[in-house]
């Protein structure tokens, strides 16, 4: 090695750089940036790579640096280095830096003793030194032993052939002081050789053609022979052969001779040698004076005979190929070899020699044809692919080379010619050698398929297409077998198709359904063995990057590739078309192991959390896509003191398949669930509260077609029974069936009015409850249908009585829509409902059972509105005097309590808080029509009474007064002005409502606070006269009167007051009148009798608290 070939650091003024170094900035002779270089090698030529200040040619940068400014004024020749002219090249290729041979040699020798050391420790231990004392070791002689001297020989060796290395660089290292004279006798050195080569070469050319001339001269012309035979005409001196020309053959003749020859060859082939014709010659043909023997497939040898002798061998004369491609004319290079051996063959083996030889050499051209087609194919559209190698008589095609990494599986076939014989077996007649295929794939010979090929078309396309053909089956089979076995595909919950063709491998495609009307097509490349998939999208973009670049088995991880597509399908789907619908995807709020163990799932999939913005917290819609078939979950979470936990589940009854995720998809799964939630939160509630049920199918057109929700049937008794009430036969509601259908009708969206006032009363409460109200805008609408036992009780009800609640009176059937949240329970809102009703029924049993003129005008569930007036009812339900002025009264039925209200102008307004407490008594309605319409005469006449005493009262001489006791008892009380000033005359009448013979009549007397009741005064007899006047309608009991109670009532009422009031307008008083003061109060109820307990005891015709006559009005 040259010392100036390696270029170095002009001095050793710096350290040698280490190893770690190889990577920092040199400036290497002048001329070379070390941070450009790779292991010392340059990445570019000095020539054109650097440019810059930098770049340094053939001397030192330093001294031979060239200013940029003077190079616009230098011509080519100053950017020349070692006053060398443009002729002599610099020569900078394969240049070392010095620093980087030391490194490496530094490293070399490292390296190299750590191996040595090595090995030494592993060498043999003389017996001595294993055995001895080592504290007498400096003691004891020189080892001699044979291990002890080799491994001084080992490292005498090690140092000798080290120091010889560095030695040399040391060499190396002091020719670097003179690197630019180096550097420069590289130069001239390489110029010179150039040169000197340049010379020999055109020295050995000028030689040959002086050589070949000698063949292109001609030889000097024979003058003398040439004179002599034109003079004489012969040339004794020539040799004579005595050649005799045979005359030619004629036509005729010609044609005799070739029918002699197809004559001979007849006898010959048929009688001769017909048991020695080979098998595969069996197909032959003799015409033209030549036998043809065809090899279908192969070949077609034409031979002939040219001896009469049966003994004599056959003679070749022509040959052609018999499959393609073959040449159809065999050059004349080929034919000579062929006579010649096809000759030979016959001359020793007869016709079996010459067909083993030609059918050999038929094999070998159409293996060579096989490779010539491959390595054609290598440079076509299979380039890349495909990896051809030449063996002997045989050819190997590895196919698919970039599928996998290098030291992956690898497939390939084997093509050549199989002996045909085989072990212990005798050789059959047509046995032969043949062309054989072996087959490896994935590392393993495959020795079940059987590849056909036809060797009499050769193609090695047509070869290749066969078996990648049987791969790809293979591989899109085991796949779709796999897929197969899965309960999805078994079921027939998914589409499944697999297409394999055995000609064009393109064909083969395994089809998946992916949703309703989308599929997945797996296909494999013929020429790279990728995988592809349709249509192209995202997903199937990763499911072929996970097949063709991360999966070491396809066939393995195919089943899980095609899965994870179909997943990454139906998430998109459903995130995409739920998003609109008001469904979006959420992150699961249990693990995965509990949903398994609640689930109690073999296989679970993919799961996909689902969750409504209008449904409560803890329900979810959960989806789990798995090859044992998709299931739709509808789960309700619940906080334990361990986590998250799932407190119930339900398994959603969808049809088996691909849902067509639409939005009537979703909008129907919206109603599903809200129905499903319904029913289980009304189910539990009916559960907790001890209400018995049962549930069974019925239709419900209101719903989407295929959607079944049970109906549940409920007790009524048990609906609207009391805490106090455990008497199982006592009936609580008497006017319907004892049994309540609930059946879910859809959901609706929240009325936006019922909205605000949610938020108006949220806001009043919390706001984290508005902010819940807020989220859950949809309702569920669930109808309940009561029959009642007698519809004709419900006669003045018809058609819709509120915006959710109608009665049909055919049928006699309340019909109650009632709405709820999803996931709130509709049970509170039917109680009440039902509660409504039946102080509805109530109320209208009541009127339409009373006697009086009283009507309903106007009903709902919550309002009745009714007209009255003081007659009886006509027997035809049509009151006595039509054109009577009727009254109003609202009847509220409040959920706690009911509510009357009058109309202004109303002569009841006095005692509508007796009317209310009625109401919310016991009796509620059944008296209420009767003490309308009977007091109604008394008001009026007590309001005219009133009126006229307006005037009495300013001016001082007197005042009219009521007191409403209860309903059917009144007390009014006169003051008059007395004889004397400042005192007063008082008169206290009770007005009482008794029954006597059946029949309710108005009780008037004269009843005084104190003793004694009924004084003897002026009073007195102006009642008298009352009670005695002439043309009366009323009844006289001397000191009182009584009277029914129609209108004629106010007649007494307004008689009594005319007697009195012409008292008040008399002057003077009559002295019998006795002075009284002001009277007592009335006495009241006791404290621990209520208006309610008031108005049963009346109606059961007990005694009043304060005494009296027994009013029985039910008798």
């Amino acid at each position: 090695m040259m010392p100036g070939v390696v270029m170095m650091e002009n001095g050793f003024r710096d350290a040698l750089p280490t190893n770690h170094d190889r990577d920092q900035l040199h400036l290497v002779n002048g001329g070379s940036n070390y941070s450009d270089r790779h292991n010392g090698i340059g990445n570019g030529s000095l020539d054109g790579g650097n440019t810059g200040a930098n770049t340094m040619v053939n001397g030192n940068g330093a001294r031979d640096s060239i200013d940029p400014a003077q190079s616009q004024d230098s011509g080519p020749s100053t950017l020349r280095m070692n006053d060398l002219p443009d002729e002599i090249q610099h020569i900078t290729q394969g240049f070392v830096p010095l620093g980087l041979l030391l490194s490496r040699l530094a490293q070399k020798s490292h390296n190299q003793l750590t191996e040595e050391i090595m090995a030494l420790s592993k060498m043999a231990i003389p017996a001595p030194a294993v055995n001895g004392n080592s504290a007498h070791a400096g003691a004891m002689p020189d080892d001699n032993s044979p291990e002890n001297l080799n491994k001084k020989i080992r490292l005498l060796n090690f140092a000798r052939e080290r120091h010889s290395e560095w030695t040399k660089a040391l060499v190396i290292a002091q020719w670097s002081r003179k690197a630019d004279q180096v550097s420069k006798l590289i130069d001239l050195m390489n110029h010179l050789n150039g040169q000197r080569s340049l010379y020999d070469n055109s020295l050995d050319y000028l030689i040959n053609v002086k050589r070949d001339l000698t063949f292109a001269r001609l030889p000097n012309p024979d003058l003398r022979t040439a004179l002599h035979v034109l003079s004489t005409g012969s040339a004794p001196w020539m040799p004579e052969l005595n050649y005799i020309e045979p005359p030619p053959l004629t036509p005729k003749e010609q044609q005799k001779w070739i029918d002699n020859i197809n004559t001979l060859l007849s006898i010959r082939l048929n009688l001769e040698d017909h048991e020695n014709i080979p098998y595969h010659f069996q197909d032959y043909n003799i015409d033209s004076g030549r036998v043809i023997f065809k090899v279908p497939g192969e070949f077609e040898v034409d031979l002939t005979i040219a001896d009469e002798d049966f003994e004599k061998q056959f003679w070749f004369i022509d040959f052609r190929f018999d499959f393609t491609p073959a040449p159809a004319d065999l050059t004349d290079s080929l034919r000579i070899f062929l006579e010649g051996k096809v000759n030979e063959a016959l001359e020793k083996d007869g016709l079996h020699g010459c067909y083993k030889f030609l059918h050999e050499f038929v094999l070998t051209h159409k293996v060579t044809e096989y490779v010539r087609q491959a390595f054609q194919l290598t440079r076509g559209r299979w380039v890349d692919t495909l990896k051809v190698e030449r063996l002997n008589r045989a050819m190997s095609i590895q196919y698919w080379v970039g599928r996998f990494a290098p030291e992956g599986p690898k497939s390939w076939v084997i093509l050549g010619v199989h002996s045909g014989k085989k072990a212990n077996v005798p050789a059959a007649p047509d046995s032969t050698s043949h062309l054989t295929l072996r087959w490896f794939r994935d590392n393993k010979e495959v020795k079940d398929i059987e590849i056909p090929f036809d060797d009499a078309t050769i193609s090695t396309e047509d070869l290749l297409k066969s078996v990648i053909c049987r791969h790809i089956e293979y591989i899109l089979t085991t796949i779709h077998a796999r897929l197969q076995s899965k309960g999805r595909f078994q079921r027939r919950e998914a589409g499944l198709a697999l297409y394999v063709s055995k000609n064009d491998p393109i064909q083969s495609v395994l089809k998946m359904q992916l949703g309703h009307d989308r599929n997945v097509t797996l296909r494999i490349s013929p020429t790279t063995g990728m995988f592809s998939m349709e249509p192209q999208s995202i997903m199937t973009l990763k499911g072929e990057t996970r097949l063709n670049w991360q999966s070491k088995d396809p066939v393995q991880d195919g089943l899980a590739c095609l899965e994870g597509v179909r997943c990454h399908y139906v998430v998109d789907e459903i995130n995409r078309r739920g998003k609109g619908t008001g469904w979006s995807a959420c992150k699961g709020p249990v693990k995965g192991d509990v949903v398994k163990e609640v689930l109690n799932a073999r296989e679970m999939g993919q799961l996909i959390w689902l969750k409504r913005r209008d449904w409560a917290e803890q329900w979810y819609l959960m989806v789990n896509l798995s090859l044992s078939g998709d299931r739709w979950w509808l789960i309700e979470i619940s906080q334990q003191p361990t986590g998250a936990g799932i407190s119930s589940h339900t398994q959603l009854p969808l049809s088996p398949g691909a849902p067509k995720l639409e939005d009537s998809f979703f909008s129907h799964l919206t109603i599903f669930t809200a129905s499903i939630i319904s029913h289980i939160t009304n189910l539990r509630t009916l559960h907790q509260q001890g209400v018995k049920y049962t549930h069974y199918e019925l239709a419900n057109y209101s719903l989407p077609r295929n959607m079944r929700i049970p109906v549940v049937c409920l007790r009524l008794q048990d609906i609207l029974r009391q805490p106090q009430r455990h008497v199982s036969n006592q009936r609580v509601a008497s006017w319907a069936y004892d049994y309540i259908e609930i059946m879910f009708k859809g959901i609706d969206k929240r009325p936006a009015m019922s909205r605000t006032s949610d938020r108006n009363v949220t806001a009043a409460n919390s706001t984290g409850q508005r902010a819940e109200l807020d989220e859950h805008p949809l309702d569920i609408l669930i109808d309940a249908r009561i029959k009642v036992i007698d519809p004709s009780r419900f006669s003045l009800v018809e058609g819709s009585i509120e915006r959710d609640v109608a009665f049909h009176q055919g049928l006699g059937v309340f019909a109650l829509r009632l709405r709820a949240g999803v996931g709130s329970t509709i049970l509170d809102n039917l109680v009440h409902r039902l509660q409504a009703i039946e102080k509805l029924a109530n109320c209208i049993d009541a009127i339409r059972q009373s006697s009086r003129d009283v009507k309903c005008e106007e009903i709902t569930l919550n309002r009745v509105v009714i007209s009255y007036t003081d007659q009886p009812k006509h027997q035809d339900g049509v009151s006595a005097l039509s054109n009577s002025h009727r009254w109003k009264a609202i009847i509220v039925l409040r959920a706690n309590d009911i509510q009357l209200t009058f109309e202004q102008g109303n002569t009841h307004l006095r005692v509508s808080d007796l009317f209310q407490r009625l109401l919310n008594s016991d009796l509620r309605f059944e008296k209420l029509p009767f003490f309308l319409s009977s007091t109604l005469s008394i008001h009026r006449a007590l309001d005219s009474v009133k009126f006229a005493w307006k005037e009495l009262e300013t001016n001082g001489q007197g005042r009219f007064e009521v007191f409403p006791e209860y309903l059917d008892l009144f007390s009014i009380r006169y003051t008059l002005r007395g004889a004397i000033k400042n005192a007063h005359r008082l008169l206290t009448l009770r007005i009482r409502l008794e029954v006597r013979k059946g029949t309710p009549e108005w009780h008037i007397f004269r009843e005084e606070p104190g003793k004694p009741k009924q004084p003897d005064d002026d009073l007195s007899q102006a009642l008298k006269k009352v009670w005695d006047a002439e043309g009366r309608v009323w009844r006289s009991l001397v000191h009182s009167a009584v009277i029914g109670t129609d209108q004629r009532a106010g007649e007494l009422i307004e008689a009594i007051d005319e007697a009195i009031r012409s008292l008040a307008l008399q002057s003077l008083p009559s002295p019998t009148v006795s002075r009284q003061g002001q009277p007592r109060s009335l006495p009241a109820p006791p404290r621990n009798m209520g208006a309610a307990a008031y108005h049963t005891s009346m109606a059961q015709g007990r005694a009043r608290p304060q005494g009296g006559a027994v009013v029985v009005l039910d008798d």
